[in-house]
């Protein structure tokens, strides 16, 4: 692995390791993002919440909404402070572990993680800054929150609890949604030869190197 040899003074772009193309930048597209996004909140939304329905049924809207019978049928009431609090509770702790398992996947690697908040994208990060990272690495890095979050929260919409059943489906469909990017960068890396190397200068500069033909 080849070192970068980074100056805090210097240029973004890092010197091209021999054996190396230029780079080129990688950057997101927001349009694509935003799409991403909105279709995976929706898939999960139908996915998800199809299983939550089918193992807890009614009962899983009881722990949110007051159930009112009336003589004509029944109101539904939302339970305001208790529903915040279990969606931004979720939603947090999902960030935060999502980003984790970002950062202890490049630590398995042995690259050094860097942790922070970008307020510009809307969006919290874990990344290897000012070091060169192998495709390969960068695609496990990338997949591991969304596979591993996923794989673990889906059987917590089996027990018999409503009201962590339901707070797994929050965190099902925001792991599932935030990880828009990853899906992005990871079809992005898939088009790239093996060997290709991944430079992240900062949170606004990312650069490919591909192996020099």
């Amino acid at each position: 692995m080849p070192e970068s040899r980074f100056d805090p003074d210097d240029a973004l772009v890092p010197e091209t390791p021999a054996g190396y193309a230029e780079p080129t930048a990688f950057e997101y597209s927001l349009p694509v993002l935003m799409v991403l996004s909105v279709a995976l909140v929706a898939v999960g939304i139908l996915l998800f919440g199809s299983v939550l329905w089918a193992v807890q049924g009614p009962a899983v809207f009881e722990t949110v909404f007051d159930v009112q019978q009336t003589e004509t049928g029944f109101t539904l009431s939302l339970r305001l402070g208790l529903a915040a609090g279990v969606f931004v509770g979720t939603v947090l702790a999902t960030v935060v572990v999502h980003e984790l398992v970002h950062g202890l996947a490049y630590r398995r690697y042995g690259y050094r993680v860097s942790y922070g908040v970008a307020p510009f994208l809307g969006a919290a990060y874990a990344c290897a800054f000012h070091q060169f990272q192998r495709r390969e690495d960068v695609l496990v890095v990338t997949a591991a929150p969304l596979l591993l979050l996923d794989a673990l929260l889906l059987p917590l919409l089996f027990v018999p609890v409503p009201l962590l059943a339901f707070a797994a489906f929050v965190a099902l469909v925001f792991n599932t949604a935030g990880a828009a990017g990853d899906l992005y960068a990871i079809a992005s890396l898939l088009r790239r030869p093996e060997g290709t190397l991944y430079y992240d200068s900062d949170v606004r500069h990312s650069y490919v190197f591909e192996p020099a033909s």
